[in-house]
C-alpha cells in the first residue's frame, strides 16, 4: 500500500493526524509531514480510515 497526497487540496483539518500519528503529523509550519510513503501492513487500517475520513480527499491510497 502506498500514500498518495495532494498538497493542494489539503486545508489541514487533521483528521490524518488523529487517525494514523504514526504515518501524518504536522510540521511546525503546520504543514503535513507523511513519515513514509510506503504503509507497514500493521498501519494499512489506520491509513484506510485516515483516507476515508479526509473531508477533502487530498489523501489516497494505493493497494498495489
Amino acid at each position: 500500500m502506498k500514500i498518495m497526497y495532494n498538497p493542494s487540496t489539503c486545508n489541514h483539518y487533521g483528521v490524518c493526524v488523529e487517525e494514523a500519528p504514526e504515518v501524518f503529523s504536522f510540521a511546525e509550519d503546520g504543514s503535513l509531514m507523511i513519515q513514509t510513503y510506503d504503509v507497514p501492513p500493521d498501519l494499512e487500517d489506520k491509513v484506510r480510515d485516515a483516507c476515508m475520513m479526509c473531508p477533502t480527499q487530498s489523501i489516497q491510497i494505493d493497494e498495489e
